[in-house]
């Protein structure tokens, strides 16, 4: 498998244990906080958030890979205090991930209109699990709006269009 970070954060401000040096933000609830001189407002963050689904789509279509599968997940809360949570970001969620946050199970299969609800959930640490299609692709989004990609060959041909969206892929293959 090739393995690859793909994520907003610049590697040049990387030491050399691969910490992050530069105060950047990290997570849907820094919405209105400032950081390197500037706010990031809820524009700003969906812009990356899309980015990064972006990102997924040119892997998924360069692979050939048709859906991706779900398994072990892990809801971040009751949907009572997900609403909760929500609330001060109410806009940017959809009848379509509230519904996706009730209903989501193992063994779903994501299409690519899917990926888009899914993967925003999963970037936005209000769900946690394995996205997969078998022996071609694993994607693992954590905290901190990391983003890892495991692929069955390498993305080389695809790796300036996915830098091109704002993105910076670092190949961990070697």
């Amino acid at each position: 498998m090739y393995k690859y970070r793909v994520t907003k954060y610049n590697p040049s401000f990387r030491d050399d244990e691969g910490l992050y040096l530069k105060e950047d933000w990290t997570a849907i609830s820094d919405i209105g906080k400032t950081f390197d001189g500037e706010k990031l407002t809820t524009e700003s963050y969906k812009k990356t958030e899309d980015s990064y689904i972006k990102a997924i789509h040119l892997i998924m279509d360069y692979l050939r890979v048709p859906y991706l599968t779900i398994m072990d997940v892990r809801q971040s809360s009751s949907f009572e205090m997900f609403q909760e949570i929500i609330k001060k970001y109410q806009k940017l969620y959809s009848e379509e991930m509230l519904k996706y946050y009730l209903n989501v199970k193992n063994n779903d299969k994501l299409t690519k209109e899917n990926v888009n609800v899914y993967c925003r959930l999963l970037l936005r640490e209000d769900i946690g699990s394995k996205v997969f299609y078998p022996r071609r692709m694993k994607v693992y989004i954590g905290y901190d709006y990391l983003m890892s990609i495991h692929t069955s060959k390498p993305l080389d041909p695809i790796i300036p269009l996915i830098e091109e969206i704002g993105l910076y892929v670092e190949d961990f293959s070697k």
